[in-house]
């Protein structure tokens, strides 16, 4: 017999959901896959039932990224971004030149490439397959990998358009 003394108490909400989670996790294969499980509007864990992509965004280098993650059995993930408008020549002529100097550059990257549409927009567009297995660990390491690929292009382009805004800024 224990000198402490035994409680019969029910589970609050709290721990009933911790316990549901807990029981969740455990009968997932280990590591977790991305793409498994999900939190519900309530910030609770639970299994996920959509096997559409995932989405997410983030801010790199000043640059807004949108990522999209094909959770299938070939897992991909795809960044993309708006770069701004190719600099007019009057505003920059060199910068203008310059520019597209990059994107016929960027076409050689392994993974990824800036083009340029129709009214001028650059965009940026990079993809990958993580590394088995597809836990977010690997994800993260397959965007940091592109974003490290790409640094220098945005560095570039970044520089471009910082000194077209100068000159465009400049007293006349």
């Amino acid at each position: 017999m224990s000198d402490e003394p035994e409680f019969q108490t029910p589970l609050g909400p709290v721990e009933a959901g911790l316990t549901a989670t807990a029981a969740l996790i455990a009968g997932r294969c280990s590591p977790l896959r991305v793409g498994d499980i999900e939190i519900d509007g309530q910030g609770r864990i639970r299994a996920r039932t959509d096997k559409g992509p995932l989405r997410f965004a983030f801010a790199y280098r000043g640059v807004e990224f949108g990522a999209e993650v094909a959770t299938g059995a070939e897992p991909r993930v795809r960044l993309s971004a708006e770069l701004g408008k190719l600099p007019y020549s009057m505003e920059i002529g060199h910068g203008r030149h310059t520019i597209r100097r990059i994107l016929v550059s960027s076409a050689r990257l392994p993974h990824g490439r800036i083009g340029l549409s129709d009214s001028d927009d650059m965009r940026l567009e990079a993809e990958s397959s993580p590394p088995a297995p597809f836990t977010p660990a690997s994800l993260m390491a397959a965007v940091a990998a592109l974003l490290l690929d790409l640094r220098p292009y945005l560095d570039l382009v970044a520089r471009v358009l910082d000194g077209a805004r100068r000159t465009d800024a400049a007293p006349g």
